[in-house]
């Protein structure tokens, strides 16, 4: 009987035993997987705060870099905007009632212009150099040219050439106006794509690609920039289907006229971009 009592005694103390070995056991497995678990969230949290800091700085230094550049931006614009209104009154100024406007473009005003525009090339897209190579290519049309007669070099009469670049100023600060953000006349963009590709296409002789043209895209008999644009809006496409083939012609040349295919690019880009808005031509024939 004692025997008896001492096995069940015996057993019992073994499954008390063994049941406090195995909730030891388990609240060990429980702390360590606790421990563990902490270990790797405490891991992923300093990885994630790495991250998110990470990701703070790139955004402060992006925000920075596109602060810095639309800072430098409008001052390139107001500069240039300021220098073109500057030449056209100093270029107006020189105009004789008698014998109209012989002279070029002040030769002084036409370098710091340039050697702005040069400064400030880095900060402007594709559209404002369109526009602006339109002033550039103005200016030097301005200047006293060599028929080749062995004469001193001939002075053009400029009125044409100033006034042109009184229908661009508003146009082109338009432009500049919609880059940074101020609500501008959409149209503006199109009318000076639109005038650069009437220039483009009247001003070189390239016969294999129909330029110039001949019939209603001709400019041989029109002189006013504005006439120049309704002609274009008109004929608009005719007028694309005439400046891309340009674009292809000059592609063939391997780039030795390099600023022509340029300018023919810009253009060609800018007005396909801006017909794609909608209502332009519409607003535009209006």
């Amino acid at each position: 009987m004692d025997y008896l009592v001492g096995a069940v005694s015996g057993a019992a103390s073994g499954s008390a035993l063994v049941w406090l070995l195995k909730g030891w056991i388990s609240e060990r497995l429980k702390q360590s997987i606790q421990n563990e678990y902490a270990q790797t969230l405490e891991s992923y949290k300093t990885e994630l705060n790495s991250k998110i800091e990470r990701i703070r700085h790139d955004h402060q230094v992006a925000q920075l870099r596109t602060s810095l550049f639309f800072d430098h931006q409008r001052s390139a614009f107001a500069a240039l905007i300021s220098k073109i209104g500057q030449a056209n009154k100093e270029w107006g100024d020189l105009y004789d009632e008698g014998e109209g406007l012989l002279h070029p473009v002040p030769s002084r005003t036409q370098d710091q212009f340039e050697s702005l525009l040069s400064e400030h090339q880095l900060f402007l897209d594709e559209d404002c150099l369109m526009a602006l190579s339109l002033v550039t290519n103005i200016y030097e049309q301005s200047l006293p040219w060599d028929d080749g007669s062995g004469d001193e070099p001939r002075q053009r009469e400029c009125s044409q050439l100033l006034a042109d670049i009184g229908y661009l100023l508003p146009r082109i600060a338009s432009i500049f106006r919609e880059k940074i953000g101020v609500t501008s006349n959409p149209l503006h963009l199109t009318e000076v794509a639109v005038f650069s590709a009437m220039e483009l296409v009247n001003g070189y002789n390239f016969e294999d690609a129909g330029v110039p043209p001949e019939g209603p895209l001709s400019t041989v008999r029109i002189r006013d920039a504005a006439d120049k644009v309704s002609i274009g809006f008109e004929n608009i496409d005719e007028l694309l289907k005439l400046l891309r083939t340009f674009d292809k012609h000059l592609s063939k040349d391997n780039g030795w006229i390099h600023k022509a295919q340029l300018r023919v690019k810009q253009t060609l880009d800018a007005l396909e971009r801006s017909l794609a808005r909608p209502s332009i031509i519409e607003n535009a024939r209006r």
